[in-house]
């Protein structure tokens, strides 16, 4: 007996036509961005974003990227107090569209799942800068959770074979879109009350951002040798971006 494996569509307006009416429908899309391939789900979809954990086997702690088609759909789901509104403003007139998530204070009227948060008062949010991502997020018409379209810990998919190879019949279609252009999932920095803080790196370097909004800290979580048990961003965890090859140190023999 042979698992059926999910299909790839076409990245014309007839494959994201067909993408866009699974994720409507609360089903899950892996669709290329310009870091890595994503898992995408509706964001207001509480048994969609559901699962996105089941199908990656997350921890239901580990938060969510939702993805956005410009910084103005972005607004009225955050809470930015004056402090920090500029910091924001510099950051997505820099790098939006592109590989930058900020994590930031989440309005309690936000439509939003809850389950993208994980508990969290916060929400991780970005506007991809690729072609495809871009559109789809235009015919769906809704935001869409997508953290790396692989089985949780594993290296994250950067073509529409690694994704089938890695979560198979666990969700329902591939947007095929080529390889990714980066190949590393998005610098993640949080914002609030007036400071900053690198939670993830990136192709987008603390460097660049300092040169924008000036100093940035690192968060704490990077430095401590400890698995965090609530991350504050995605990729946090001490266990991530794992291969499945066998790997031998100081090895003499074959």
């Amino acid at each position: 007996m042979t698992t059926a494996q999910p299909p790839f569509l076409s990245s014309d307006t007839s494959g994201l036509q067909a993408a866009a009416a699974i994720l409507q429908g609360g089903g899950l899309v892996a669709f290329p961005t310009e870091t890595v391939y994503g898992l995408g789900g509706d964001a207001t979809n509480d048994h969609a974003v559901a699962a996105i954990f089941e199908a990656k086997g997350r921890p239901a702690f580990n938060p969510l990227i939702v993805h956005f088609p410009n910084a103005e759909s972005i607004w009225p789901h955050v809470d930015i107090e004056p402090a920090t509104q500029s910091l924001v403003n510099k950051l997505a007139d820099a790098f939006w569209p592109g590989p930058l998530t900020m994590v930031l204070k989440r309005r309690t009227d936000s439509s939003l799942s809850l389950l993208v948060s994980a508990g969290l008062d916060t929400l991780a949010v970005r506007v991809p800068a690729h072609d495809i991502a871009h559109n789809l997020l235009a015919v769906v018409e809704r935001p869409i959770a997508a953290p790396s379209a692989n089985r949780s810990g594993g290296i994250s998919p950067t073509q529409a074979a690694h994704v089938r190879e890695s979560l198979g019949d666990r969700i329902d279609a591939i947007v095929d879109g080529g390889p990714c252009d980066i190949g590393i999932e998005s610098t993640v920095i949080a914002l609030g009350e007036g400071h900053s803080a690198l939670l993830r790196p990136g192709s987008i370097t603390r460097r660049d951002i300092e040169t924008i909004i000036g100093p940035v800290n690192v968060a704490d979580d990077q430095n401590d040798e400890m698995e965090p048990s609530a991350p504050r961003s995605p990729g946090m965890l001490k266990r991530h971006y794992a291969p499945n090859t066998r790997v031998r140190l100081h090895a003499t023999q074959a």
